[in-house]
């Protein structure tokens, strides 16, 4: 047994008594909610790797803490704070756009989980390294290594909660974050009770994202019959398949043209290529253009490279295309003196932005597959891979090929799953306790797009209930 195991034992013990969260990481005053509220929550840093600390934001469950799941939820970018997700998606309190005051969301995924949302690698958000405050690198093995830190010196502080069914769960390039995570919990540490894993429109291969995007995007009308017949005469092997198409690898100059054009538009017109049907924020908004702002653009570059277009995505050209979102109000907020103060993070020297400006990512892994696998074959891990299916950034068809090409049997047809009596999605499970969903007219952030789809889908997972 390691020492680990033996000192949260101990904890687990001594807990039995008394409530042994970090009390000085309770934060009992949130400026801007004017609303009492029936939970705890704690901010504050924990350890990594070195001398990096990781800010974490933990949120009690609204029900039954000591009974009720515990996720850790990880947002991608790369590079890119969970706290956009606790604010504007699933968690329990939203940002007011344009007045710096909070509502509580009624769809939060505390409702039916306690929830840590952790800003990883160090350099983005509050996480900073006391040794380089300025200036960051880091990867994806990195990351997953400081991620899987910052968990055990959690559950240091906060044994109470070992014992419950854990998950890891996240989105985008969570796709990558959420798996690697998951693999070390799974290999390393057996007094975590890790149950399974969630990943919402994830970067799990770039691959297949990049030629489900092609398919994607003429089935929804974004051109015509002329330039479809190019794609598929110049970068098909005789019939129009997924098997048979590669609009990624494809050297045939012909077919490259063709992809060019097809990226272009779907990039230079006016899209909006995290929800198809929602409109593009005014180009003109003052963060629009900052290289810092939506992380949810970063990951698009990264699709974009998948298509063979160029090789490299400089920081300084991210913001060059309006990725179509403005989250300035969050930003406002967490940079507030009294925000900083009420959540404990006073230390960081970092000015909190949506995407981190400071962090320089090599991103090693463009698929998942083996590392899915390696989760599905241990026999004790449940898999929920879920898609909005307007989203083009991770596209719900690169993700079902990546479902497919696990090579595990499917154990129920393809059928719709419902909220009330509305369709809100369709579904497979396959071998290995493995579900695929989709959630219908939702793009790339499903919780902030369907929040009651999404709570719904999240509690199902958790309680084993069918779709």
């Amino acid at each position: 047994m390691n020492i680990f195991f033996w000192t949260i034992v101990a904890a687990v013990v001594l807990c039995h008594s008394i409530h042994c969260a970090r009390v000085d990481d309770e934060v009992t005053r949130l400026p801007g909610l004017g609303v009492p509220i029936n939970f705890k929550h704690y901010s504050g840093f924990l350890r990594a790797g070195g001398t990096r600390k990781l800010h974490y934001w933990f949120v009690e469950s609204q029900d039954s803490p000591k009974d009720d799941p515990f996720l850790v939820w990880l947002t991608g970018g790369p590079g890119c704070s969970s706290l956009v997700a606790l604010l504007t998606e699933l968690g329990p309190f939203h940002v007011t756009a344009g007045n710096d005051t909070l509502y509580l969301n009624p769809y939060s995924w505390n409702k039916v989980a306690n929830v840590l949302f952790l800003e990883a690698p160090a350099g983005v958000g509050f996480s900073y390294d006391p040794s380089s405050p300025y200036s960051y690198s880091s990867d994806d093995e990195q990351t997953a290594d400081d991620n899987y830190l910052a968990l055990l010196d959690f559950f240091q502080g906060f044994p109470e909660f070992l014992p419950n069914d854990f998950y890891v769960t996240g989105e985008s390039y969570g796709g990558i974050y959420v798996p690697m995570l998951t693999e070390r919990v799974l290999k390393r540490n057996n007094s975590i009770n890790l149950k399974g894993y969630a990943v919402g429109n994830g970067a799990l291969d770039f691959t297949l994202l990049g030629n489900g995007l092609i398919f994607f995007g003429y089935y929804h009308g974004l051109w015509g019959l002329a330039l479809w017949t190019r794609l598929t005469q110049h970068c098909c092997n005789g019939s129009v398949s997924q098997q048979a198409c590669d609009f990624v690898a494809n050297q045939d100059p012909n077919c490259l043209d063709a992809v060019t054009e097809a990226e272009r538009i779907i990039s230079t017109e006016g899209l909006n290529v995290y929800n198809l049907y929602d409109p593009c924020e005014d180009e003109g908004s003052r963060r629009i253009v900052d290289p810092s702002t939506s992380y949810k653009y970063r990951l698009w570059s990264m699709v974009r490279r998948s298509l063979g277009l160029f090789s490299e995505i400089p920081s300084s050209e991210l913001g060059l295309t309006p990725p179509c979102v403005d989250e300035a109000s969050v930003e406002d907020y967490l940079n507030r003196p009294e925000v900083k103060a009420a959540l404990h993070v006073q230390e960081s020297p970092l000015n909190w932005t949506t995407c981190s400006n400071v962090l320089h990512y090599t991103s090693q892994h463009h698929t998942m597959q083996p590392t899915v696998q390696a989760l599905v074959d241990s026999g004790r891990l449940k898999t929920l891979i879920y898609n909005g299916d307007v989203d083009m950034a991770c596209n719900f068809l690169g993700d079902e090929w990546f479902v497919n090409t696990l090579g595990y049997k499917p154990t129920s047809t393809y059928k719709i799953w419902k909220l009330g009596k509305q369709v809100a999605g369709f579904f497979q499970t396959y071998e290995g306790n493995i579900t695929f969903a989709t959630v219908k007219g939702s793009g790339h952030m499903v919780p902030q797009d369907k929040p009651a789809q999404a709570l719904k889908m999240i509690t199902n997972f958790l309680t084993n209930t069918p779709f």
